[in-house]
């Protein structure tokens, strides 16, 4: 090889280092989207954030409109456990493209207003009937998705939320009827003695 063959080869290598310096290095392939839940699943995460935020809203109202210790100590848990469960979904949720609302919807607002009204015994009283009508209801949502969620994230979640809501709703029960609940409690234990 010559000398100019050797200087436009070496000429030529020059040149095509400069130019991938000039573009920089290749960047990665973009990552894949989010996979889209089903709708089921789409239904369940928008149903499950509802709940949530109502639990943490109305949790709040009870700890300036309740009288009992025990119904205030009982809204501070649900501030705490429904506010973690928010913030669980809505890392999964956003994990699949979706956002979910920040605040609880008109209905739902409505509801609310009306309870933060109430002061003392009778907010108590209203309260506590809330949250044993809305966890009954929110347990067989929780209990259906973690059997049916074809999403591992989705299934884990509401399979614990199912256990928290289960707690939430026995709790509410014993406050709302104290007498009855410990006089079942202790026939059960008879039974199986």
């Amino acid at each position: 090889m010559n000398t100019v063959s050797k200087i436009t080869i070496l000429a030529a290598l020059t040149m095509l280092g400069a130019c991938s310096a000039i573009t920089g290095p290749v960047a990665p392939p973009a990552p894949p989207p989010p996979s889209a839940l089903s709708t089921s699943d789409a239904t369940f995460v928008q149903n499950a954030s509802e709940i949530n935020l109502v639990e943490v809203a109305l949790g709040k109202a009870a700890a300036t409109s309740a009288e009992n210790a025990g119904v205030k100590s009982y809204a501070a848990a649900q501030v705490s456990d429904h506010t973690a469960a928010e913030n669980r979904l809505s890392a999964i949720a956003s994990s699949h493209g979706v956002t979910l609302a920040t605040a609880p919807n008109a209905d739902d607002q409505k509801i609310i207003t009306t309870m933060a009204a109430l002061k003392n015994s009778a907010f108590d009283q209203a309260y506590l009937s809330r949250m044993v009508a809305n966890h009954k209801a929110a347990l067989p949502v929780m209990t259906s998705e973690a059997s049916t969620s074809t999403d591992i994230d989705l299934k884990s979640y509401a399979e614990d939320n199912s256990a928290t809501v289960q707690k939430h709703l026995t709790a509410a029960e014993a406050l709302e009827n104290p007498g009855h609940h410990a006089v079942t409690h202790s026939r059960r234990h008879k039974r199986k003695s």
